[in-house]
C-alpha cells in the first residue's frame, strides 16, 4: 500500500426504482454521481479536508489524502427484481464517472449482484483497472488469514450476507435466474401471469361443476359461464383448460398429465413475473429488514470461527469491513470476544451504510450515503452533503448514542452542527426541532 487512502462504499443498488408509493428502496444515482466527482477532484489535487470537533482528540480537521483504491463490497447492481434497462440507465454514468478515477477499483459481490460471478476477473476501467472478485477481499490464500495493512491496522472486506442467518440457505442464489425469467417476455410475461390466475380459477369452477352438477355440465359451462364472465365468450372454453380435448391435440403431455400441466405451463411462464411484481413489496410487508444488532455479533462470532479455523492470523489489530444491513455501526472488540490461531486477535467489525433511499423502514437512523475512509493514520466514517456538494464527519459515538436512545441530545446535536451536518439531518436524528440555543 502506498500513502493514499482506501474509499468504501457498498450497497448502492442500482436499477433499484420506485418510490414511496411503493413502499421500498429506491437507488440514487445522482448522489452517488456527486461524491464520485468529488473523489476524481480529490485525486487530481484538490484539496480537501474534514472537520473534527470534539472528536478529534486536538486535530481541529483532518486533510484527506487522495484514494488510492475505490472497494465496492457488495449490493452495487440490483440484479435481483430491477429491469435491465433501470440497471443501465442508472450505472452507466457511474461507470464512465469510475473510469476517470484513476486508482486501482475493487468491486467485490454481494447477495444482489452475485449473478457477476462468472465475470470474476481484472478489466480495464480508464487509466487503471477494476478488479471482480467473489467473496472476501483481499483475495485468501490457503491456511492464511490475508489481510489489506494500513497503519498500525489489518483490514478484511466481505459484503456481509456471509453473516445473516436468512442467506445461509442457498436458494437465494437462484433469484437472479428468476429475475431473468421475468425479464425474457418484457411486458408480454403480464399476460402468461394472467392466463395463471385464469387457469387456476377456471380449473377450481371446473372441479366445482363436475363435483356437484355432472348431469348439467355442458348447460353450466353455456349458460352460467357466460353470465358470470361474458368476456370468456370470447374464448373457447378447453382454451381455460376446462376441456383437455383442444390441449391434448396441441401438446401431448397434456393428455398425460391432463389440464394440471396447463397450470404448471402457465405457472413456468408467469411465477416469475409474479416475483418480480410483488417479491420485494411481500417480503417487506411480512418481514423487512431490521437490523438486529445481537444476532449480527452472534453471526460473526459464528463465521469468524469457521473463516479463521485451521489459518494462521498474523494481524493482531483486525477489521471486518462489511455492508449488507444498510445502516453504520462499529462493533468493537470487547462485544466480539474472537480469538484466533496464535494467539488472541482484537477483532472490530465496521458496517458502512447504503447509497439509497429507504421508504420500508421508519426506524432508519436516516444516514446514507456514506462512506468509510482509511488512510495511514485515521479511519473515519463520512458522509456525503447532496446540497452543499461536501463531506461532513460522521463520528460513530453520536451514531451509538440515537442506536441506544432513540434520539441524540442537544449537546450532541450542537457538537454535529459545529463538524458540518446538515441541519435537516441533526433534526431527525433529534426527532425535534432546533431551538435558537442548540444552533447557537
Amino acid at each position: 500500500m502506498g500513502d493514499g487512502s482506501v474509499i468504501v462504499i457498498s450497497d448502492c443498488h442500482l436499477g433499484l426504482i420506485g418510490g414511496e408509493k411503493k413502499k421500498g428502496v429506491v437507488c440514487e444515482p445522482e448522489k452517488l454521481g456527486q461524491f464520485l466527482s468529488w473523489l476524481i477532484h480529490l485525486k487530481n489535487g484538490g484539496k480537501v479536508s474534514v472537520a473534527l470537533g470534539p472528536w478529534g482528540g486536538g486535530r481541529e480537521e483532518k486533510v484527506l489524502k487522495p484514494p488510492e483504491k475505490v472497494l465496492l463490497i457488495g449490493d452495487i447492481l440490483e440484479l435481483w427484481d430491477a429491469s435491465d434497462r433501470a440497471i443501465e440507465y442508472c450505472s452507466r454514468p457511474i461507470l464512465d464517472l469510475l473510469e476517470k478515477l484513476d486508482c486501482e477499483k475493487i468491486y467485490l459481490l454481494g447477495n444482489h449482484d452475485y449473478d457477476l460471478k462468472s465475470l470474476t476477473g481484472v478489466y480495464p476501467s480508464g487509466e487503471s483497472t477494476l478488479s471482480i472478485i467473489e467473496d472476501c477481499y483481499p483475495v485468501q490464500e490457503r491456511g492464511k488469514v490475508v489481510t489489506l495493512k494500513k497503519g498500525d491496522r489489518d483490514y478484511m472486506f466481505i459484503h456481509g450476507y456471509q453473516f445473516d442467518r436468512l442467506f445461509s440457505f442457498q436458494p437465494w442464489k437462484l433469484l437472479p435466474g428468476i429475475r431473468s425469467g421475468a425479464l425474457a417476455f418484457g411486458g408480454y410475461g403480464d399476460i402468461f401471469v394472467g392466463l395463471l390466475v385464469l387457469g387456476i380459477i377456471a380449473g377450481i369452477l371446473n372441479y366445482v361443476i363436475l363435483q356437484y352438477f355432472p348431469l348439467g355440465f355442458v348447460g353450466l359451462n353455456q349458460g352460467l359461464w357466460s353470465l358470470v364472465f361474458p368476456m370468456l365468450q370470447l374464448f373457447p372454453i378447453s382454451f381455460l383448460g376446462l376441456s383437455p380435448s383442444f390441449w391434448s391435440a396441441l401438446l401431448p403431455i397434456l393428455a398425460v398429465f391432463g389440464n394440471g400441466a396447463l397450470v404448471l405451463l402457465w405457472a413456468i411462464l408467469g411465477g416469475p413475473r409474479l416475483f418480480y411484481l410483488y417479491g420485494r413489496r411481500v417480503w417487506n410487508r411480512l418481514v423487512g429488514t431490521r437490523y438486529n444488532r445481537e444476532a449480527s455479533i452472534r453471526g460473526l462470532r459464528k463465521w469468524w470461527r469457521k473463516f479463521s479455523k485451521n489459518k494462521v492470523i498474523d494481524a493482531k489489530n483486525l477489521r471486518i469491513v462489511y455492508g449488507h444491513t444498510h445502516l453504520v455501526d462499529v462493533i468493537l472488540p470487547d462485544e466480539l470476544k474472537v480469538g484466533g490461531n496464535g494467539g488472541e486477535v482484537s477483532l472490530t467489525a465496521l458496517n458502512v451504510p447504503a447509497w439509497v433511499k429507504d421508504y420500508t423502514e421508519k426506524h432508519r437512523q436516516k444516514l446514507r450515503a456514506t462512506c468509510l475512509y482509511i488512510d495511514d493514520e485515521d479511519e473515519l466514517f463520512i458522509g456525503w452533503d447532496w446540497n452543499d456538494k461536501k463531506v461532513f464527519l460522521v463520528p460513530i459515538e453520536a451514531v451509538h448514542e440515537r442506536m441506544k436512545k432513540g434520539a441524540i441530545s442537544e449537546e450532541t446535536a450542537r457538537k454535529l452542527l459545529s463538524v458540518g451536518w446538515p441541519k435537516i439531518m441533526v433534526e431527525s436524528w433529534m426527532g425535534t426541532k432546533l431551538t435558537k440555543n442548540s444552533e447557537a
